[in-house]
């Protein structure tokens, strides 16, 4: 694939990944509101959500071996995928002491990353002459 393709890809699979975390966030406010139909969609959309970002972290790997992409951002996929593993057995043994501050590191990673992948890295910019 071509550098114009990885970064269409990159940046799909980040944005949906992180609309999908949003969406996680939510379903856990709704539960702490009194909607305890909200913590099966919590429940349901962690497993999903772990699909997504392991999938996210595979595309940034594939991107930087085979693309010549940056290094960093496969690194802090791959940190992102051990994160919300944590993030999912914290949650099912209730520990929310853990549980919430590692879902907030979760989503300020993933909107990081958006935003990093749909800004020009600074090198690209200076070789494009603009």
């Amino acid at each position: 694939m071509r550098a114009r393709t990885w970064q269409g890809v990159l940046r799909a699979v980040t944005t949906l990944v992180t609309l999908d975390a949003f969406a996680q966030a939510m379903f856990a406010g709704r539960f702490m509101a009194g909607s305890y139909d909200a913590l099966d969609a919590h429940q349901a959309n962690a497993g999903v959500l772990f699909v997504g970002i392991l999938v996210m972290a595979g595309c940034f790997a594939a991107a930087w071996l085979l693309a010549s992409a940056p290094g960093w951002p496969a690194a802090v996929g791959a940190a992102l995928t051990v994160v919300a593993g944590l993030q999912i057995m914290f949650g099912y043994r209730m520990v929310l002491a853990v549980h919430i501050p590692l879902g907030v590191m979760l989503v300020a990673g993933l909107l990081t990353l958006t935003v990093r992948v749909w800004n020009p890295a600074p090198a690209a910019i200076a070789g494009t002459g603009q």
